[in-house]
């Protein structure tokens, strides 16, 4: 079978990469032929082709037809439907909050994927039919991840896998009142491990969350779940299937990130505990249990019967490209852009408006005040050839203020192009007097 995943990024190893890496090495042991479809790719992706995966940043360079579409992430996916619109496909949600993970419905698309209860939930709010979506919890290399040694009565070493920073602090405050070395790694620390499970087996105590939990979980490290987002507390044999069931993930982090949760965390550090935890993980949770589902459900997106007709199709793409196209409505798109980029959202026209509106009234009093000025320095007779150049500035503010103020006539009547009003506004501020001017008077005024 040749598998097409796509994915936003291969580069870092963080994420959904690292599940990604999983099931593609997984279905090239089972005899599949894998490709894989990313925008951004780096060291990870050279990596993997090394092994025989197939990777490519570019829709042109996938020359053989795929039997399956595995779409990740919205916008790649898209491209995949667009270019094999014949092939049909299953698609993966990895997140309940994210824009770019949420489903949108295609007749290509005739399975889905959640790999959590809250996943799940957000599939099914989307309109995916009940039937036709599956379950699919995140799952550990068990033949890389391996046990470590015994954990010591007390945690001497801990480490931080994160991709934000707003908890950091608290984690190393408390690591530090609780005697723990710590260590960092993840896309906000800029530390990143191509050999983490190697790494694991040096740590007693590791603060993460979803996947990154699961394989120190099964290494047999203690794990408090946590992370910017909010905190859950220590795994323990207590709570550890329900959190498999919500992945570790936003839906388990109810409190707040605090030093004193932490703390009262690590307090409960138990290294009996945490061996059972392991031992249950590495139970259930094997990668070749994960890759024979994903081999269920692409055999069963393959056989589905389908009525849509090319042109049902068509325009199920072309609905998709309405959300995630650029364009000046605020569909999916922004969210997307937001999410990967962290682009503000454009400020609304009419606020604009009613700022360059404000604006220009400011400046035609701030010239009425400085011609006023500049009479009070012409009458003062002999001296005014030394600062004359003032009465230039002060007639010239005059003519900013008129100019703002047609301007603003003029952009008022173009605001169906947002880009052009927004450039024509930079404009305008740009041209407003700066503050050296005002400062040259002040000084003026204060010799005479």
């Amino acid at each position: 079978m040749r598998v097409l995943i796509t994915n936003l990024f291969v580069s870092n190893n963080s994420g959904t990469e690292a599940v990604v890496e999983l099931l593609a090495d997984g279905l090239r042991r089972a005899g599949h032929q894998t490709m894989l479809l990313a925008p951004t790719l780096g060291d990870m992706a050279d990596r993997m082709r090394q092994r025989g995966h197939h990777v490519v940043d570019r829709i042109a360079e996938i020359v053989e037809k795929p039997d399956i579409i595995h779409g990740q992430h919205l916008t790649p996916c898209l491209t995949a439907l667009a270019r094999f619109p014949d092939v049909p496909a299953v698609f993966s949600c990895h997140s309940a909050s994210l824009e770019v993970e949420a489903p949108m419905l295609h007749p290509q698309i005739r399975r889905w994927i959640a790999v959590d209860e809250a996943c799940k939930a957000k599939c099914l709010s989307r309109g995916v039919p009940a039937d036709k979506l599956d379950l699919i919890y995140n799952a550990v290399d068990l033949q890389r991840f391996k046990p470590r040694l015994p954990l010591p009565s007390r945690p001497a070493r801990g480490l931080l896998l994160t991709k934000h920073l707003a908890h950091q602090q608290a984690v190393r405050e408390a690591c530090s009142k609780s005697n723990i070395h710590l260590d960092e790694l993840g896309p906000a620390t800029g530390r990143f491990s191509y050999q983490l499970e190697k790494d694991l087996l040096e740590y007693d105590i590791v603060f993460a969350t979803a996947r990154m939990a699961i394989e120190a979980a099964a290494v047999g490290c203690s794990i408090v779940v946590c992370d910017a987002r909010g905190f859950a507390g220590l795994l323990d044999t207590a709570n550890m299937k329900a959190w498999r069931q919500m992945n570790f993930g936003v839906g388990l982090l109810t409190r707040p990130t605090t030093v004193e949760n932490l703390m009262e965390a690590i307090s409960r550090f138990d290294a009996d505990h945490a061996a059972k935890v392991s031992a249950y993980f590495r139970e259930v949770a094997d990668a070749s249990h994960f890759v024979e589902e994903h081999l269920r459900v692409y055999n069963q997106a393959m056989q589905a019967d389908t009525d849509a007709t090319a042109d049902e199709r068509s325009l199920a793409t072309a609905c998709w490209i309405e959300e995630v196209g650029v364009s000046y409505a605020p569909r999916r798109w922004a969210a997307v852009v937001k999410e990967i980029h962290g682009w503000r959202t454009a400020p609304d026209q009419t606020a604009l408006v009613e700022l360059l509106r404000s604006s220009t009234k400011t400046l035609e009093s701030n010239a009425a005040s400085l011609m006023e000025l500049g009479e009070q320095v012409k009458s003062i007779g002999p001296d005014i050839a030394k600062i004359g150049s003032i009465l230039d500035v002060s007639a010239s503010l005059d003519s900013v203020a008129q100019d703002s103020q047609a301007r603003l006539h003029r952009l008022e009547e173009q605001l169906s192009g947002l880009s052009n009003f927004v450039n024509e506004s930079k404009r305008l501020y740009n041209g407003v007097v700066p503050l050296f001017v005002r400062k040259m008077l002040l000084r003026a005024r204060g010799r005479v």
